[in-house]
């Protein structure tokens, strides 16, 4: 038997612009989790958000009408890379607030970047998905570790472990005689997992 079609009103997207909107971009799998299958299928047929794909899943960022619902009236750039940043930047966050931690700061424009405090230090967290320049980041260290503004810098992003080793390693163990010393107290990676391989129904039933 046909069910009626559900037609939603525009001030409904509301919730689900605001979510895509607190980073840029967000996995089209999180957004259904969140919101429903067919909530989201209408939002995309009423271009409130276009969804595109990326190599870490499907993402979603708010075409202009999702845009004006949350009072943007900036452009945003919406090339792969900066999808995929937007994402892994929002991984990290959730990261980060699932292991306890209050978010002060959240930057998207100007330097990408989460900044909260855990037992006392401040914490500026970077993230990217496909990692780092490692003179930007010595650069990043020297500007907001070294001045003493943060007390750690942390990373993150979809490269593999083995991969956010080895560049841990060149940034703490420079052939540069005269490259600025890295802290590795003070300097932490994290290899994070795209949300949509994290939350697959086999991944779910691997923990029980």
């Amino acid at each position: 038997m046909t069910g009626p079609v559900t037609v939603f009103l525009t001030e409904a997207f509301l919730p689900l612009s605001r979510e895509i909107g607190k980073f840029g971009a967000m996995y089209r799998a999180e957004a259904e989790a969140l919101f429903g299958l067919e909530f989201v299928r209408a939002a995309v047929a009423r271009k409130v958000c276009v969804a595109t794909e990326t190599d870490y899943g499907v993402v979603l960022y708010l075409a202009h009408k999702g845009r004006r619902m949350i009072g943007l009236t900036s452009s945003f750039q919406s090339r792969i890379e900066n999808l995929e940043n937007a994402v892994c930047s929002r991984d990290a966050y959730s990261n980060i607030v699932e292991a306890g931690h209050s978010v002060e700061t959240v930057e998207r424009q100007r330097r990408a970047s989460i900044a909260y405090t855990r037992a006392g230090t401040r914490i500026l967290a970077l993230a990217q998905a496909r990692g780092f320049n490692r003179t930007v980041i010595r650069r990043n260290y020297s500007t907001w570790i070294e001045s003493g503004e943060y007390g750690e810098l942390h990373l993150y992003s979809y490269l593999s472990t083995t991969e956010m080793m080895e560049f841990g390693m060149l940034m703490l163990h420079s052939k540069n005689p005269s490259a600025l010393p890295i802290d590795p107290t003070k300097f932490l990676l994290y290899a994070l997992t795209p949300w949509p391989v994290t939350h697959r129904p086999e991944a779910a039933g691997a923990d029980t």
